[in-house]
């Protein structure tokens, strides 16, 4: 990064605060931006955030003296005048003070994308946007040099975190934009200013924050109105909200489903006993999925329907699908010690928990499934009924065994109807002996829950024997 402290204060309005060193610093370079002192470079700057259990204020001594070239710091900044006292400023060492430092963030990383002009591809939907993200990703970099989003890196620290790594070498950036509240996604969508946007569906996520349905959809259409530059929107058809989504964009629109008069459609799906997918694309081209999940029909769906806009054959970007490694955490299977392992625990909502119960009706194992569940958080009133909804799901599913975590998956355990063996437990230091406990061989392992019930710590070892996902 190339950038000098001049256009950092043109871009955030920002003020430095050393009188009569204002233009000695001018023309000073920083060579990145960084919002964490402990992993902070010589050169950069530091961006002193505030969030609920960190304030950054407290860190910018320390990132100084780690070699930060400089601070950006709120006005509301308590604590400044005693900072600047303890500091010993040199010429190229400097505070520079803003209205709000998240903001300033967000402005900084727009002004640095659009010294690119690279396509961007910024992804959204209630499930599967990461998935699609790291297929589009993998498809693209047979060829072209692409940038794309680092593990979760979706919201207003990570998305311009990600806009700062752009190089000249780039030809072309995938990024995942996020949303807990309505308005995030129109800032996420000014920062990176794509040319693509790709949303995967509308479900029931973060309902804590929202009303409705209706009013995620709203919220999930920001990306397709906010950024002038826009040429092409990617959307699901088969989504209750297509038509919506559909009235919101004034781009070039390319539809992907099972719905034939979609631009990229599937049929003839088959399933093999471990749950991968094979179906023909458009009724001719036969595509065998290396992972398995319905809902990931719909994922490489929407990445071949992307990919063909950056002028990719299908062909070629078929044949890039084995590939793709699917990031921990998100419908990752894996055998270990003769058990099988369907990794889903980096996030839970009901439309992800409805794929994995179906993905886990097609696995076929020689012994016992067993489900483990923790909460779905951040449903709001919506939490109670859509729990119980889960519980009756699983009293007709095909699983044995189900362990629930939480207060709310205490309301599953309750909901099942039919004969499963069934176990409750406040957290999951709890559950882990009987987990244990209750494995054999030939089992089927599931585990689903929200980012914040820790359900990955029930994951049994660190080694995997043998990786499905790219077995032919």
């Amino acid at each position: 990064m190339e950038l000098t402290i001049g256009e950092i204060l043109d871009v955030t309005g920002g003020r430095t605060l050393q009188p009569g060193r204002k233009n000695s610093v001018f023309n000073v370079n920083i060579s990145g931006i960084s919002t964490d002192s402990r992993k902070l470079k010589r050169g950069e700057l530091f961006v002193a955030l505030k969030g609920k259990r960190f304030d950054g204020d407290d860190f910018v001594t320390d990132a100084l003296k780690k070699g930060a070239i400089g601070a950006i710091v709120s006005e509301q900044n308590s604590k400044l005048r005693k900072l600047l006292e303890n500091l010993q400023l040199t010429t190229y060492n400097f505070i520079i003070q803003v209205p709000d430092t998240l903001k300033a963030l967000g402005d900084i990383a727009q002004y640095w994308r659009r010294k690119f002009k690279i396509p961007l591809i910024a992804i959204t939907g209630s499930c599967g946007k990461t998935t699609t993200r790291e297929i589009i990703s993998s498809m693209l970099s047979s060829k072209f040099k692409v940038l794309k989003s680092p593990h979760n890196f979706n919201n207003l620290i990570g998305l311009p975190l990600t806009i700062f790594n752009l190089a000249l070498h780039d030809e072309v950036a995938v990024v995942e934009v996020g949303m807990s509240v309505s308005g995030e996604i129109k800032r996420l969508t000014e920062i990176a200013q794509p040319q693509i946007a790709v949303i995967t569906n509308v479900g029931k996520a973060h309902m804590e924050f929202f009303d409705s349905l209706e009013d995620i959809a709203e919220a999930k259409a920001e990306l397709l109105q906010t950024c002038s530059n826009l040429s092409v929107s990617v959307l699901n058809r088969d989504d209750e909200f297509f038509p919506y989504l559909l009235s919101k964009t004034e781009a070039k629109v390319i539809t992907f489903g099972m719905h034939k008069e979609s631009d990229f459609w599937a049929e003839r799906i088959t399933f093999d006993s471990f749950g991968r997918a094979t179906f023909y694309l458009n009724g001719e081209k036969k595509v065998k999925l290396p992972f398995p999940g319905r809902g990931n029909i719909y994922n490489v769906l929407a990445s071949l329907a992307t990919v063909s806009v950056m002028g990719m054959k299908i062909e070629e970007a078929v044949s890039s699908i084995n590939h793709v490694v699917l990031p921990s955490g998100r419908n990752d299977f894996y055998r270990m010690n003769g058990i099988y392992i369907l990794d889903d625990t980096y996030n839970a909502n009901p439309s992800s928990l409805l794929n994995l119960l179906e993905t886990v009706e097609r696995i076929k194992v020689r012994n016992k499934k067993i489900l483990v569940l923790g909460d779905m958080l951040q449903l709001g009133r919506i939490a109670d009924e859509e729990h119980k909804k889960i519980g009756k799901l699983i009293s007709d599913s095909s699983v044995d065994v189900l362990l629930t975590i939480g207060k709310k998956a205490e309301l599953t355990a309750k909901a099942i109807s039919k004969n499963k063996r069934v176990w409750h437990f406040k957290d999951t230091v709890a559950a882990k002996d009987k987990l244990e406990a209750l494995l054999e061989k030939g089992d089927l392992l599931a585990i689903k829950g929200s980012r914040m019930t820790g359900m990955e710590r029930l994951l049994p070892g660190e080694c995997r024997e043998e990786a499905l996902l790219n077995r032919a």
